[in-house]
């Protein structure tokens, strides 16, 4: 089986409300050759792991990728791990 895991620091943590409901999202930044800067946003799913969520925050975040439309969306599968960031 394969797992692929998104590790990086958090440039911000974005909070959406739908008919009640709230969703949260990390985003990173992530730079490439063919397009530049753009920003990679990660539904968090796992609820104990939202209150442990802070900008600037070094993680590996395991994800679930979605394809609609040509647009990619990435969803948490399991557990995030924080690590210490290196100085």
């Amino acid at each position: 089986m394969t797992s692929i895991t998104i590790n990086g620091k958090i440039i911000s943590i974005l909070e959406k409300s739908y008919e009640n409901k709230k969703t949260v999202y990390a985003q990173f930044l992530m730079e490439s050759e063919s397009k530049g800067m753009e920003i990679l946003k990660v539904k968090i799913t796992n609820e104990s792991d939202i209150s442990k969520l802070e900008k600037d925050a070094v993680v590996s975040i395991p994800v679930l990728i979605s394809s609609v439309n040509g647009n990619l969306y990435y969803s948490q599968a399991n557990q995030i791990k924080f690590h210490k960031e290196l100085k």
